[in-house]
C-alpha cells in the first residue's frame, strides 16, 4: 500500500467513525509513531505524534517539521489540552474535509518523519462509549 490508497481508505473510514470512536494508528517496531483520532460531539480531533514522545531516529527534523506545519498541523499547545500535533474538522464533515485530513495525515507522517509507507502499521479502534471494537474495512491495515 502507498500513502495515496491509506489516505483513501483513511477518509473513507473517517466518514463512518460513530461519536465515541477512538482511533490508533502505529507503525511496526520500536519508532513509536502514531496518528490518532477522537470522534467528538461535535468535532474530529486528529493527532500526529510530536518529537517529545520519540527517541532520536525516530524525531522528524528541522525540515521535518516545517513539512508537517505545511501540511496544516497545529504545534501543540500551551494548555496542555494538546499535546501532539492536532487538527480537527467540524462534525458533521464533508467527503471533500475527510480526504483533506487524510491527506495530510499521510504527509505528515511521509514527508514530516520520512517514513517510506504505511505497510506494516496496524490499528486499534473502538467506542468509547459502548466499548464496542470497530472494524475499518477501507483501510488495508491489520488490527492491532
Amino acid at each position: 500500500m502507498n500513502w495515496e490508497e491509506f489516505a483513501e481508505g483513511l477518509a473513507e473510514e473517517f466518514g463512518r467513525l460513530p461519536t465515541g470512536a477512538l482511533l490508533v494508528l502505529s507503525e511496526p517496531g520500536e519508532a513509536g509513531r502514531y496518528a490518532q483520532f477522537a470522534q467528538e460531539e461535535s468535532e474530529l480531533v486528529a493527532y500526529v505524534v510530536v518529537n517529545s514522545f520519540l527517541a532520536g531516529p525516530a524525531r522528524a527534523t528541522p525540515r521535518g517539521e516545517e513539512a508537517i506545519v505545511r501540511a496544516g498541523w497545529n504545534p501543540p499547545d500551551a494548555s496542555g489540552r494538546h499535546e501532539n500535533w492536532w487538527r480537527t474538522l467540524p462534525w458533521p464533515a464533508s467527503s471533500a474535509q475527510y480526504r483533506a485530513l487524510a491527506g495530510s495525515v499521510a504527509a505528515a507522517l511521509r514527508d514530516g518523519y520520512a517514513i517510506a509507507s504505511p505497510d506494516g502499521w496496524s490499528y486499534q479502534a473502538w467506542n468509547e462509549r459502548t466499548g464496542d471494537d470497530i472494524e475499518l474495512r477501507s483501510l488495508a491495515l491489520r488490527p492491532a
